[in-house]
């Protein structure tokens, strides 16, 4: 997902729960049922690993929100992500991100290397919570 160290412009009319635009019509719903009965969506159906974290706002360390990143293993060093904001079927994609091993981030630039962020802290506090949720033994 996209960051930036700089506090977010205003959020346009509404409270942000309904992107704005027009409901579907009856025929968009036909052309979609279509759609999902022509269509494989191949690539998709490789996101074998749901993971939710909690990720905190690069210009407010005092927000955090929870995302849910569907994974798909490209190879054992690479990793793509569709990010959403929730699981159910209303949730909305918020972002892409690509997981990488520390062997592959140690092999780049130094000037591409400021363009990546380290999953550490969401996995860590995603395990310990996780497993206060579950009451197993806490994994760092």
């Amino acid at each position: 997902m996209a960051s930036s160290d700089k506090t977010p412009g205003p959020m346009p009319l509404g409270d942000g729960s309904v992107p704005p635009g027009k409901a579907m019509t009856v025929t968009q719903h036909i052309v979609d049922k279509g759609a999902q009965m022509m269509q494989s969506l191949k690539p998709i159906k490789k996101m074998s690993q749901h993971v939710c974290t909690f990720a905190i706002y690069s210009h407010d360390l005092t927000r955090q929100i929870e995302t849910h990143h569907y994974v798909s293993r490209v190879n054992q060093d690479f990793l793509q992500c569709a990010v959403y904001d929730s699981d159910d079927s209303s949730g909305r994609l918020i972002g892409v991100e690509y997981i990488i091993s520390e062997r592959v981030f140690d092999t780049l630039e130094p000037e591409e290397q400021k363009l990546w962020h380290s999953h550490g802290y969401e996995m860590i506090n995603t395990l310990d919570f996780h497993s206060k949720k579950k009451k197993s033994p806490r994994i760092t």
